[in-house]
């Protein structure tokens, strides 16, 4: 909701009736006000999860959450509305790395891939919520709607239990038991899943140990480790590659967009920003299945293939509509091109760093690396869409889908050479692949058995 809201919030404040009016410049700081913190806030719920309990910071960034939206709707000033915009902000990026990590350490490991992927469900769901209270209501009344959600989620997560994960890295078994048995039952595959959680943790205990007596080991420090270094690289790329392919520019300018994509008086805006919104949520819902039967490397690749085809078509488009008169009868393209655009990108540049952050980091260091790898997209996502009108100015909507498209392409082609696959492979796996490098896994793997995985039990990535 908050990535969507500032799409209905600037038509309404630049309107020409508007009670506050604001500039081309205050609208920019308005729009990025809420990725700006978002970067902190990613830190800060990685911190916070990790001291408090996965439980816990979500329900805490719940209640500032309620409070950003309650801010924005009794807004009457400028500074009131940045400081509604910053609150939100700061609780979007509180929000993600808990939200990861408390899927992929309760979830059942035959749906946890769908789960994780639900996250960005649940993104494209808010932003068409968001656009459809402002397409009917002012946005004060939008913001106070948008509070609601808060509550309910709130009142979700006070009857959930902790992280059964967590609880056992805290020594609490008792307690991580009883969590486990809420959340899986106690059949025999979830018996043996538990017993190879808790034997995990205990190998891990002993290796913490050990580097404590040896300081000057290189393993002394968890963070200075392969299976550390190489996902967090991995991520950081990936995230750059999609907030840079302009992913979040069509959610936070939605409006302005269609109207200058579109170029059509026939065709409603708002009418268009929705059947875009539509088309985000429905790719998002085939985005979860598709991880179900689909490697993360190969639809990685399909989406960043696509992605770019679509972003450069697109430029060439608007470049040609722009310039021969012909094209301009044919404007509907645009929104095709653009369509397709949201398609390939949301069916894979969009869920999957989003989902591969919660199974790619070891237990030790899953909390600092979320929160760096989330931090980080967020930084990107500010560092878009403050630049996003400058790019329109300099070179037009066309020459900014061009950009993108090229940044995309470059994003595809490292993602190839540098993206495991991590479908279907324990968490054990998973760390041992990075560890290793991805060919020296799959050497090992070839040749019958030094990769083998873990006992049966342990969970795998569905």
């Amino acid at each position: 909701m908050t990535n969507g809201f500032s799409a209905i919030l600037l038509p309404q404040l630049q309107q020409p009736g508007s009670k506050l009016s604001i500039s081309e410049d205050q609208a920019s700081w308005i729009a990025s006000m809420a990725p700006l913190p978002m970067a902190v806030g990613c830190i800060l719920g990685g911190l916070l999860m990790e001291r408090c309990g996965r439980k816990s910071a979500h329900l805490i960034l719940n209640v500032s959450f309620a409070v950003g939206w309650c801010v924005l709707s009794m807004a009457g000033s400028y500074p009131q509305i940045l400081a509604g915009r910053f609150i939100t902000g700061l609780s979007c990026g509180l929000v993600g790395p808990p939200a990861s990590v408390y899927i992929a350490e309760t979830s059942d490991p035959r749906y946890r891939g769908i789960l994780l992927a639900g996250v960005t469900f649940a993104v494209s769901g808010g932003i068409l919520l968001a656009h459809l209270f402002g397409t009917f209501f002012r946005w004060q009344t939008a913001a106070l709607l948008c509070s609601l959600f808060m509550i309910v989620a709130y009142l979700l997560m006070l009857v959930s239990p902790e992280s059964p994960a967590w609880l056992l890295a805290r020594g609490a078994r008792a307690e991580a038991e009883s969590s486990f048995r809420w959340l899986r039952g106690y059949d025999p595959a979830s018996r043996q899943e538990f017993d190879a959680m808790v034997a995990r943790t205990e190998s891990d205990d002993k290796k913490a140990n050990a580097a404590q007596v040896d300081s000057s080991a290189e393993s002394s420090s968890p963070y200075r480790r392969r299976e550390f270094l190489m996902p967090l690289a991995t991520l950081l790329v990936f995230f750059a590659t999609m907030q840079f392919s302009g992913v979040n520019i069509v959610a936070f300018y939605s409006i302005a967009l269609m109207k200058t994509t579109i170029g059509s008086d026939s065709l409603n805006e708002y009418l268009a920003m929705l059947i875009v919104d539509l088309v985000r949520v429905v790719t998002s819902l085939v985005a979860c299945i598709l991880l179900r039967s689909v490697g993360r490397r190969p639809l990685a690749m399909a989406s960043g293939v696509g992605t770019t085809v679509s972003l450069i078509g697109l430029s060439i488009f608007l470049y040609f509509q722009t310039s021969i008169p012909l094209y301009r009868n044919y404007s509907w393209l645009s929104l095709v091109f653009l369509i397709s655009y949201i398609v390939f990108v949301g069916i894979g540049l969009f869920p999957l760093p989003w989902c591969m952050t919660g199974e790619v980091f070891p237990v030790a260091t899953r909390g600092l690396g979320s929160g760096l790898t989330s931090s980080f997209n967020f930084v990107c996502f500010f560092a878009v869409i403050k630049t996003g009108p400058t790019l329109f100015a300099m070179v037009g909507i066309n020459g900014t889908f061009l950009v993108y498209g090229v940044i995309s392409l470059l994003g595809t082609l490292l993602l190839y050479v540098i993206l495991p696959e991590t479908k279907n492979r324990t968490l054990q796996e998973i760390e041992e692949q990075f560890r290793r490098g991805r060919r020296k896994a799959k050497d090992a793997e070839a040749s019958g058995g030094q990769a083998a995985g873990p006992p049966n039990g342990i969970a795998t990535i569905a």
